[in-house]
C-alpha cells in the first residue's frame, strides 16, 4: 500500500533535520500509529504522504514516497483558518465531486457520530462557529463519503467526547481501509494499532530516530522497556569493568614509579623504565577503550517531577458547595467537592466544560493555593518571552533552570521563545510550576492532551500521587481511570455523577 525509502525532513528555518533516512513498508489494511513527542516531524510526515508539495514553504524533503491508494483521506490537526468564516453548507457542497461522493455512507455516518447535520447544514452557521469536536466530525465525514482507501488522520480524538472517541475507536479497529493516525491517546492505541512508528529527536533533541514496530501498542511498549534495560545494563557493565581495570591499572603505574624512584642501578633502572613504558602504553589502550563504549540510553520519556512538601487538606474538607448555580450555557448546577477529591467532568463537545472548569478556578483561588493548567496555554502566556521566565514567577531562575533539564529541555531551549517550543514541552512547564507552587489543588483541563503517550504513565502516576484535591476535564480514559476518584458528566440538564 505504502512504502517510504530514505526520507528525510529537515526544517528550513533551522537547517534542524528531524527525520533521517526512513524506510517504511506499510501493508493494506495496516493500522498505523505514529507517536512521540510534539516536534519531532509527526505531523510533517503525514503532510509529505498526502502532499509533499504542501510542506514547500516549512521544509525540504528527500528519499521516495510511493502509494499505491486510489484515494487519500487527509484530516489536518487544526482547522484551516481559511475555512473558519466558510459556512457549514458551502464547506460540504461547494466543491463536491458528486460522481464520487457517497450520501448513503455520509448520512449513515452521522447517525452513528451523533452529528445532527439538519441542524448544522440547514443554518448559517460557521465552521470556525462549531465546536472543536463538531467541526472535526464534520470534516471526517466528508472525507469518508469519498470512500477512500488511505485514510490519514492528525491527532483525530484531542477535540472529541467520550462517546465519539469510542465511534473513533470502533471505525479504525473494523474499517478495512488502510489508516495512519497520529494519537496521545493510549487507550486509543492500544485497542487499535496494529503497527507503531515512533518519532523522537534524542541527544538534546539534536539527532532524529525512528522506531517502527509490528504489533500492538503494548507489545511495543514492552519491547520497548526491555531494549531500554538491555542496552542500559550493557552500557553499565562496559563502565563498571573499565573502571575496576583502571583502578588496577593505576596501582600497578604507582608501584612502577615507586620502583623506579627507589633504583640506582643503571640496568635494574632500564628495565624499570621499559615495565613504565609498557604500562603507559597499557593506560592509552584504555582510554581507547573508553571512547567505543555504548551510549547510556536516555530515557526522553522521563517526566523527573514529583510533589513535596504540600500540607494536605483534610479529606473532610468542604472545598465547594454550588447549589442550583446557573452557568452561562444554562445548566442549573449543583456540586460538593472535597479536599482529597479527584474529580473529572466530561461532556459532548460543546457542553461548556471549560467554562465551568474557569468558574471554578476563580470561585478558589481567593481561598486556596491553586494551580490552574488551561486548555489554550497561551492564556498563561500573555506577556511572558521563555519558559525560564514563565516558571521563574514561582521560584528562582537556578531552581528553574534544574527542574527544567529534569524535563529534558536543552539549554538553548531554556531561552527560546514559548511560540517555539511544541505542545508537549508547553504542558510540562505548567507541571513542573504545579510542583514549585505547591499547590493545594489543581486545577487541570485536557491534562495529558500534547504529552507522549509513553510518558503519559509517569504523569497519572505523578497526579495519582498528589496529595491534594484535583478537578479536572478529560476524555483520556486512562487518565480518568487511574487518576480520577469521582467522574461527573455535564449534560444540558447539568452535572450526573457515575459510581467509580
Amino acid at each position: 500500500m505504502l512504502q517510504i525509502k530514505q526520507f528525510t525532513l529537515e526544517q528550513i528555518a533551522d537547517a534542524k533535520r528531524l527525520i533521517d533516512n526512513l524506510n517504511l513498508t506499510i501493508a493494506r489494511g495496516e493500522k498505523c500509529a505514529i507517536i512521540g513527542e510534539e516536534g519531532t516531524g509527526k505531523s510533517s510526515l503525514l503532510r509529505a504522504i498526502a502532499n509533499a508539495e504542501s510542506l514547500s514553504n516549512y521544509a525540504n524533503i528527500g528519499g521516495q514516497i510511493s502509494c499505491q491508494a486510489s484515494a487519500i483521506a487527509y484530516l489536518s490537526q487544526e482547522l484551516d483558518p481559511e475555512l473558519t468564516q466558510v459556512s457549514c453548507q458551502d464547506f460540504i457542497y461547494d466543491d463536491m465531486d458528486y460522481d464520487r461522493f457517497d450520501f448513503n455512507r455520509f448520512y449513515q455516518l452521522a447517525d452513528q457520530i451523533k452529528l445532527d447535520l439538519d441542524l448544522i447544514l440547514n443554518s448559517d452557521k460557521k465552521l470556525g462557529h462549531l465546536s472543536g469536536g463538531q467541526a472535526l466530525k464534520l470534516q471526517l465525514l466528508k472525507e469518508l463519503a469519498y470512500q477512500p482507501d488511505l485514510i490519514l488522520l492528525d491527532e483525530p480524538s484531542n477535540n472529541l467526547d467520550l462517546d465519539s472517541v469510542r465511534w473513533l475507536e470502533n471505525f479504525i479497529i473494523n474499517s478495512p481501509e488502510t489508516i495512519i493516525f497520529l494519537s496521545h491517546d493510549e487507550a486509543l492505541l492500544e485497542n487499535t494499532a496494529t503497527a507503531i512508528l515512533h518519532l523522537e529527536l534524542i541527544k538534546k533533541r539534536q539527532e532524529p530516530r525512528a522506531s517502527y514496530f509490528q504489533g500492538s501498542y503494548k507489545d511495543y511498549k514492552n519491547q520497548r522497556q526491555a531494549s531500554f534495560e538491555r542496552h542500559y545494563q550493557l552500557a553499565q557493565k562496559e563502565r563498571e569493568e573499565h573502571a575496576k581495570k583502571m583502578e588496577r591499572y593505576q596501582r600497578i603505574q604507582e608501584s612502577v614509579q615507586h620502583n623506579l624512584r627507589q633504583t640506582h642501578d643503571a640496568t635494574a633502572g632500564r628495565l624499570v623504565a621499559k615495565k613504565m613504558k609498557a604500562v603507559l602504553s597499557q593506560g592509552k589502550r584504555f582510554e581507547k577503550e573508553a571512547q567505543h563504549f555504548h551510549d547510556i540510553p536516555q530515557d526522553m520519556d522521563k517526566i523527573d517531577l514529583f510533589f513535596s512538601d504540600i500540607q494536605p487538606l483534610a479529606k473532610q474538607k468542604k472545598l465547594l458547595s454550588l447549589t442550583d448555580f446557573k452557568t452561562s450555557t444554562g445548566q442549573v448546577l449543583s456540586l460538593k467537592i472535597y479536599g482529597q477529591d479527584k474529580v473529572v467532568i466530561t461532556g459532548k463537545n460543546g457542553i461548556g466544560k471549560t467554562r465551568i472548569l474557569k468558574s471554578i478556578a476563580e470561585q478558589l483561588s481567593n481561598k486556596y493555593n491553586l494551580a490552574y493548567m488551561p486548555q489554550n496555554y497561551e492564556e498563561a502566556f500573555k506577556g511572558i518571552e521563555t519558559a525560564l521566565d514563565f516558571l521563574a514567577q514561582t521560584a528562582d531562575q537556578e531552581l528553574c533552570r534544574t527542574m527544567l533539564a529534569r524535563l529534558q529541555f536543552t539549554r538553548e531551549e531554556v531561552n527560546h521563545p514559548l511560540s517555539q517550543l511544541s505542545g508537549g514541552q508547553k504542558a510540562k512547564l505548567f507541571l513542573a510550576q504545579m510542583v514549585l507552587q505547591k499547590a493545594d489543588i489543581l486545577i487541570l483541563d485536557e491534562p495529558t492532551r500534547n504529552l507522549s503517550p509513553t510518558s503519559q504513565p509517569l504523569l497519572r502516576q505523578l497526579l495519582a500521587d498528589y496529595p491534594g484535591a484535583i478537578i479536572s476535564v478529560s476524555h483520556d480514559r486512562a487518565y480518568i481511570d487511574q487518576v480520577c476518584s469521582r467522574q461527573l458528566e455535564l449534560t444540558e440538564n447539568g452535572l450526573e455523577e457515575y459510581p467509580k
